[in-house]
């Protein structure tokens, strides 16, 4: 099998390769390990904190929400 890339892929995969201490061959075996096991939980990469979009609301502050602020 063979798969036509730039010279500078090429260089950038052979230089990681290189970099790591592994084969070319090695290295896209991993790379597909990687992008499988990722792709096959079939989940996104969440946010550790939800994002909340408010709108034109802007910062809030604790008296702007409680009203036991003095």
């Amino acid at each position: 099998m063979s798969i036509e890339l730039s010279c500078e892929t090429e260089a950038r995969l052979t230089g990681e390769a290189r970099r790591q201490g592994i084969s070319v061959n090695a290295l896209l075996g991993r790379l597909m390990s990687e992008h499988s096991a990722s792709a096959g939980t079939g989940a996104r990469a969440t946010p550790e904190l939800p994002v909340w979009h408010l709108g034109g609301v802007g910062s809030l502050h604790r008296r702007d929400i409680y009203d036991d602020v003095r």
